[in-house]
């Protein structure tokens, strides 16, 4: 039968505050204790941990010496897993499952052997630093803010369900100024010029990079996604009435959309449907999602800096389409309903201002001045 005194609270060596119980089991002792910043907040934590002393029972003592390598076991048995959909819904897993293990194998090399209650504000923040000044693996290029922000978005998810299990009181992240600041994250400004877009679509004419130029030719049309790009299937191209349906389970957001063939996106298509085995269940592309080789080939040649936050990527041609359209005056919420955008916001992120914009722009300005003379 377990045991436990009423608690105390006091300050260490180095004038902190605590709280502390100590609780008998079968002859062992046991001391729980935790931390606080002031006299009234330990006093506080006293009395949390007798109500969970009475809620857990001797199972306390053992919840409160799990490490977070025990959390990690913990996520990755319940919860990193593929998504599961029932009716275009997800119901359970992670749909980019496997990036998630990526980023929890660093989780562990970095909070492993500690226990979870030891892990504090000041933890995850050295550990953000840590992220910001490792390299990436891929050319050794600075690590972004945008892609730590996603790191610590997960971590901060596993610490929260932590404390759905009862085994952490508090998230370490809510102990301080947030973390996770999307305000901090550098936009990327680049977009393709006609220009460039046609040196690059010159490039993919040789024989290595055939397979590239559909592709680049429906994300600029379309501004899809280039995940939805690949994942097309035959079936979801209209060529009567000239629409693409991008099923709900291919996009980000789980919404299905519709958007339109453009005249040279429609050639190519009847081009690789021609050359196609005629089934509706292919995929329209064919051709892996692995393209970056061989796009990285043709802006080489088509004298284009690939790459990083100035330089040109497959995602850019969203961001290009979407520059496009609001420039052809069509309406921002409109923009946003065939990016596949929920939030307006969204959509006022992915638009940039070019050179020839900004020319435009003075353009206008004189020709105001001009008329008030």
């Amino acid at each position: 039968m377990a045991k436990e005194n009423s608690g105390y609270i006091g300050k260490d060596k180095n004038g902190k505050w605590f709280a502390q119980i100590t609780i008998a089991n079968n002859g062992k002792r046991k001391n729980v204790i935790r931390r606080a910043k002031d006299k009234a907040e330990a006093r506080s934590i006293l009395k949390l941990i007798k109500r969970e002393i009475e809620d857990t029972g001797i199972n306390f003592t053992e919840i409160s010496q799990r490490g977070f390598n025990d959390l990690a076991d913990f996520y990755e048995t319940h919860y990193l897993k593929p998504a599961c959909f029932i009716d275009e819904r997800k119901i359970s897993g992670l749909r980019d499952w496997k990036h998630v293990r990526a980023f929890l194998k660093i989780f562990r090399e970095y909070f492993g052997k500690q226990k979870l209650k030891d892990i504090t504000y000041s933890n995850l923040v050295s550990f953000r630093v840590l992220r910001l000044k490792t390299p990436t693996q891929y050319k050794k290029r600075q690590r972004s803010i945008t892609t730590v922000n996603r790191e610590l978005t997960y971590l901060r998810r596993i610490f929260n369900i932590a404390i759905q299990e009862n085994w952490l009181e508090k998230n370490p992240f809510s102990c301080g100024e947030p973390l996770i600041k999307v305000s901090a994250e550098r936009k990327r400004e680049r977009i393709l010029t006609i220009v460039e877009e046609a040196e690059l679509l010159k490039a993919c004419e040789h024989p290595q990079r055939r397979h590239l130029k559909p592709l680049l030719i429906a994300l600029l049309d379309t501004g899809a996604r280039k995940g939805e790009m690949l994942k097309l299937q035959w079936k979801d191209v209209d060529f009567e009435k000239r629409l693409i349906t991008i099923q709900a389970l291919n996009t980000k957001t789980l919404r299905k959309r519709q958007v339109a063939i453009t005249k040279r996106l429609f050639e190519e298509f009847l081009r690789l449907w021609n050359e196609s085995n005629k089934d509706l269940n292919s995929i329209v592309f064919g051709i892996s999602d692995n393209v970056r080789k061989s796009f990285s080939s043709a802006c080489k040649i088509a004298g284009i800096k690939e790459g990083g936050i100035e330089g040109l990527t497959l995602h850019v041609l969203r961001h290009s389409a979407a520059t496009r359209l609001v420039k052809g005056q069509l309406p921002i919420q409109l923009v946003g309903r065939i990016l596949g955008h929920q939030n307006p916001q969204t959509t006022y992120r992915y638009l940039s201002a070019n050179d020839e914009t900004l020319r435009q722009a003075a353009t206008i300005f004189e020709s105001l001045q001009n008329a008030e003379k």
